[in-house]
């Protein structure tokens, strides 16, 4: 997941993307795996900030948006 996360973010960025899509057939699954990948984008970000590529501030930014602003806005919630 951390891989997938680097390469897409690479090129497109991060607000060209909605966060973590899931699909529906494993319900029991799904906040185990949205909590994964909440933590995935988090280290991410963490690296980031500690390579002094991005500021604090704006990871906890980014991080909100990853984990819900882009969703809400891209399916229109």
């Amino acid at each position: 997941m951390r891989r997938f996360r680097e390469l897409p973010t690479e090129t497109a960025g991060f607000y060209n993307t909605v966060g973590f899509n899931d699909d529906t057939r494993a319900y029991l699954s799904i906040p185990a795996r949205h909590d994964v990948a909440r933590r995935v984008d988090c280290a991410y970000l963490a690296n980031l900030v500690t390579t002094h590529r991005l500021d604090e501030d704006e990871a906890h930014e980014l991080a909100y948006d990853l984990a819900y602003r882009l969703a809400k806005e891209a399916y229109k919630l």
